[in-house]
């Protein structure tokens, strides 16, 4: 049994088929077309694919146009069945030599080539093969549409404009646009979408903002770095066009590959967020890093970012807020480029702070926050990895940091809440004091066990539980 696609079941209700035939009178260029309701439609499409015959002229058309629509509860398209799909493009043909009825079709024809649905949910591959069909059948026949429509009258305009945009009946479709929309330059794009009936949740406009994306991305560094924050507002909605989720990662991707190419990379805050958000965390996502960007300079440096900004802002509001010794703070910030993973657990005071700096920060946190169990609400425990090693801090004072062999560590990182005694585990550690002069002995303890603690302790068991849903 074909099971119906998720993203086309409301096709079949009224007021779905309503909207698409409001959108299809929009984009008629001639007055003298009817519209069916959506009734008549539908009726028309079942008819057609139980005869494969149109009844009429009127019919006829009416299934041109609904050649890519899904139809009733089932959501079959006639474009997904090569028969059906052949034998319209042969009735239409037979038109050829009644050139306002074969003008008509072409147009019902066209409007369901813009209007195809691409997405994985819709798309199959007879679809796929008879829209790319569909595509040369539209470009062959243009200029005789055109020689023939202007022996008796004027050109219709979307005639004109298809002439003059030939490039949509392509393989690339959208790299004329690329230019103009890098350029912040909308008005001409759109001009072509109104005169064509081209609607926003066309393909079409998808591949103009790709192609406008990829336009940027390959542009030399100071091109790339102007056209940048264009982009991030494109992914993030923040302008008035908008891409598929799908899309806004694969744009997300592909900007944060090319920075991470350019000779001058500074932090880029917007572009690390824009990743967290449609990419996930580099290190606690790394099959989705490696499967979107596929990059690992990017990865790293996104994930340095993050380390970075998590301790240095972390650490500063501890500090503030009197709940840190600053100095054992500061002494973790020179490590902060050879920390490839941590945890912050938060105690009860940092976890009932509602400031927007504390606020802001655990949003980047996300699934590295974890609550520290007691009654002491102000310490707050930072779980650092280091090459195989697993280090411990503490924020106040009179806690000693604790470091293990990665694989020595007994307590599942994948847990939510922690007590003092999960991570003070005496018995598997080295316990570093922060006696007088301490600074330079950690210094010293650390780089010996670096040397020394051999790759495969550096293992965690348990294993991190991933989270899923990405």
């Amino acid at each position: 049994m074909t099971h119906r696609p998720k993203a086309q079941q409301s096709w079949g209700a009224p007021q779905a088929m309503t909207k698409a035939l409001t959108d299809l009178r929009r984009i008629l260029g001639d007055s003298d077309v009817a519209m069916p309701s959506g009734d008549v439609m539908q009726s028309s499409l079942r008819h057609f694919a139980s005869t494969q015959e149109a009844r009429s002229f009127t019919e006829l058309k009416y299934v041109c146009y609904g050649v890519t629509l899904p139809v009733g509860a089932a959501g079959w398209r006639i474009i997904d069945r090569p028969p059906l799909f052949e034998k319209l493009i042969s009735l239409v043909e037979a038109r050829e030599g009644q050139p306002r009825q074969f003008r008509r079709c072409y147009q019902g024809l066209l409007n369901g080539y813009f209007g195809y649905d691409r997405s994985p949910d819709a798309a199959t591959a007879a679809s796929t093969v008879n829209w790319g069909r569909l595509r040369g059948f539209l470009d062959h026949k243009l200029d005789p549409l055109m020689a023939k429509t202007r022996l008796r009258e004027a050109a219709p305009g979307w005639i004109e404009t298809l002439l003059s945009h030939r490039n949509l009946l392509t393989s690339d479709p959208c790299t004329r646009y690329a230019k103009a929309l890098a350029g912040g330059d909308r008005a001409p794009f759109r001009q072509v979408c109104t005169e064509l009936g081209i609607p926003a949740t066309s393909w079409v406009w998808e591949d103009a903002l790709m192609a406008y994306v990829q336009t940027v991305c390959g542009a030399a560094d100071p091109a790339f770095h102007a056209g940048l924050p264009g982009i991030l507002d494109l992914v993030n909605a923040r302008s008035d066009l908008r891409l598929p989720r799908a899309l806004a990662t694969r744009a997300a991707a592909l900007a944060v590959a090319r920075y991470a190419r350019c000779a001058r990379k500074p932090v880029h805050e917007d572009l690390r967020d824009t990743c967290v958000e449609r990419i996930g965390d580099p290190w606690l996502h790394r099959v989705a890093w490696d499967a979107d960007v596929r990059s690992d300079p990017a990865r790293e440096m996104v994930g340095a970012w993050i380390n970075r900004a998590l301790i240095r802002d972390f650490f500063k509001l501890l500090a503030q807020d009197g709940a840190a010794d600053v100095r054992r703070l500061d002494y973790w910030l020179k490590w902060e480029l050879e920390i490839s993973g941590m945890w912050f657990v938060l105690g009860a005071d940092a976890r009932r702070n509602k400031s927007k700096p504390f606020l802001d920060l655990r949003k980047l946190m996300a699934e590295r926050e974890r609550a520290l169990a007691g009654n002491d609400g102000q310490n707050n425990a930072f779980i650092m990895r280091i090459g195989p090693l697993m280090v411990i801090e503490f924020g106040l004072t009179n806690n000693a940091c604790y470091v293990f062999a990665a694989s020595d560590f007994k307590t599942d990182l994948g847990r939510q809440t922690f007590s003092i005694d999960d991570l003070k585990q005496r018995a598997l550690a080295k316990r570093l004091s922060h006696t007088p002069g301490w600074e330079p002995r950690f210094d010293m303890e650390l780089r010996t066990l670096l040397r020394t603690v051999p790759a495969e302790r550096g293992e965690l068991r348990p294993v991190i539980r991933r989270p899923t849903g990405r």
